[in-house]
């Protein structure tokens, strides 16, 4: 039986690595996904000691492969809004986390991964190295693995600074713009016991958040103020309901036409009137003012034509986004600070203002009412479909988009489903793969979003790539021990269908084209990946024909919200484009 003690604030001594999850839960994260080896012993005996003392702590995530475990983090984020926290083994198990690191700092999670590290001494110390891997993994900079990703980084010297690193960890993950840290912890330091009386002091620095200058938003108004067509393009998801709503209110009633090229994450509705879908071309040469509202890529430059005398803003939490070395969007007005904070003053502003004519907002409405009719595209997608029998992508999307219309769900597209044809209206409904592209993204990420909202209905959609770069036997396997019921949607068209079309598109009338089969992208055989989701108990069925699409996708969505199961539906897309 666990018993409870009362500890001493005056003189406590602990092991400095079981003192990881009671700070981290004194901080305000509520679990950690880890998976362990050789160098946890002093983590794993820290943490039963603080289990069985009655120590308030993180609660431990065992997941089997680090780029799981790191997908979950980024979907538990998006959901929770919540810093999370990962450690894995020395620099194996960093190296297998890094394309999730990559992942998350492109798209500004905050997030607190930590690894151990092989043991220095070979001897003489309590922790030191026991197995021949103690020699076989060490490095001469095991950082090196993640520094280009990481906003900071560091090793852990001495026990009695595991708290108050932990503490700058996560408020400079936390401080603008956010983004994973790391913390390097050597099985000698962390075996050590050290006075830890300040594990229940409030933390020692608070993050900070740029906020926008009252200059650079009045210039703003004045150029809103003053364009006769204004366009918006707005690639990442809002931090909050709230700014999800004043950011739609925003656009409707200043009639400033609003574009998701190539969205990461859903800030505005796609069915908001002023919502011109995911091409910005019709507008690019027209407008008079461009605003990118934290868009790291808002065009493509070799395709898309920007009006020269257009006035372009670049707004985020780094609007010029200096960790990429490339990044050549012009910048007449850059404002920084929080996606939230922006769009509150921004908006305030304006209205006490008061300065855009009734007429004006008329003359920009008149031309967004000319784009094409969504639910009309859909509606034609669906008939082709149906009258072709042929399953497309496109008319996936739009079948599954007329099913979740109304549901309180999350779709998580990798390489699966067109936003325009699937249609989301709610903040948290839609977030596709960041740009930095490590594949494998959307199985894990729907289960940490599941784990962050148990009443939801989460959607992974993908390609069966994009499945088979998931490490799906271990996704499947967490699915069912930590009970978190997802439908799997995996769109198989046997191929690596973004390299093939990269091929072409470079190469229009090369060799590669005149081949019956581009070389390098073939995924034949594919395996039935219905054998790998029942392996975990899971549902699966496989669609071939379209007539039986709708009522599969209906069985799965049904299995996972009544019967509490993971459903996997494969669908054969057999498309040439």
């Amino acid at each position: 039986m666990q018993k409870k003690i009362v500890l001493n604030p005056e003189k406590f001594e602990f092991l400095a690595g079981g003192l990881i999850f009671p700070r981290l839960k004194h901080l305000g994260v509520d679990q950690v996904y880890v998976n362990s080896g050789t160098d946890f012993p002093p983590i794993i005996e820290g943490l039963a000691e603080a289990l069985f003392k009655g120590i308030p702590c993180s609660k431990p995530i065992l997941v089997p492969h680090e780029h799981l475990a790191m997908g979950m983090a980024y979907g538990n984020y998006k959901i929770s809004r919540k810093t999370q926290a990962a450690i894995f083994h020395t620099n194996v198990g960093l190296a297998n986390a890094v394309t999730g690191i990559i992942n998350a700092a492109c798209e500004n999670i905050p997030l607190i991964v930590m690894s151990g590290r092989t043991p220095v001494t070979e001897k003489g110390r309590f922790g030191s190295r026991t197995v021949p891997i103690g020699w076989g993994q060490e490095m001469f900079d095991q950082e090196s693995l993640i520094r280009e990703s990481c906003k900071w980084e560091y090793e852990v010297r001495f026990p009695e600074q595991v708290l108050e690193l932990l503490d700058r960890a996560y408020a400079i993950a936390n401080s603008t713009p956010k983004g994973p840290v790391y913390l390097s912890l050597p099985r000698e330091v962390i075996s050590m016991k050290t006075e830890a009386s300040a594990l229940f002091d409030k933390p020692r620095f608070a993050p900070f958040q740029t906020s926008p200058g009252i200059e650079g938003i009045n210039t703003l108004c004045e150029w809103i103020e003053d364009a006769s067509l204004p366009l918006l393009i707005s690639q990442r998801d809002c931090d909050d309901q709230q700014s999800f709503k004043i950011l739609n209110n925003f656009i409707d009633k200043f009639g400033i036409p609003a574009c998701t090229w190539w969205a990461t994450g859903l800030s505005l509705s796609t069915e908001n009137l002023c919502h011109i879908g995911s091409d910005p071309q019709p507008y690019l040469e027209q407008s008079d003012l461009i605003i990118l509202l934290n868009s790291p890529a808002p065009w493509w430059p070799d395709k898309h034509k920007v009006s020269k005398s257009a006035k372009i803003a670049n707004l985020g939490p780094d609007p010029i986004f200096s960790r990429f070395p490339i990044r050549n969007f012009r910048s007449d007005l850059s404002i920084a600070g929080e996606v939230t904070t922006i769009i509150n003053k921004l908006s305030e502003q304006l209205n006490l203002r008061d300065n855009i004519s009734a007429e004006s907002v008329r003359k920009r409405q008149m031309t967004i009412a000319n784009i094409k009719n969504k639910a009309t595209e859909r509606d034609r997608v669906i008939n082709e479909a149906r009258k072709s029998g042929k399953i497309t992508k496109s008319a996936v999307s739009s079948v599954l988009g007329k099913i979740i219309r109304k549901m309180d769900s999350t779709v998580f597209s990798e390489l699966g489903a067109d936003l325009d044809l699937l249609g989301r209206q709610k903040y948290g409904g839609w977030f596709q793969e960041p740009y930095s592209g490590g594949l494998g993204w959307s199985f894990p990420s729907a289960l940490g979003a599941k784990m962050a909202s148990s009443n939801k209905l989460i959607i992974a959609i993908m390609g069966d790539g994009s499945y088979l770069f998931a490490n799906p036997t271990v996704c499947h396997q967490v699915a069912e021990s930590l009970q978190l019921p997802i439908l799997i949607i995996v769109l198989n068209n046997r191929e690596y269908r973004a390299v093939k079309n990269s091929v072409l598109g470079m190469f229009p009338k090369g060799y590669a084209s005149r081949m019956n089969q581009v070389p390098l992208t073939s995924l034949e055989p594919s395996p039935d990946f219905r054998k790998v989701a029942s392996a975990s108990n899971a549902w699966a069925r496989r669609v071939d024909v379209f007539s039986e699409l709708k009522d599969t996708l209906l069985e799965g969505i049904r299995i996972t919200t009544e019967e509490k199961r993971t459903a996997l539906v494969e669908v054969s897309i057999r498309e040439d484009g």
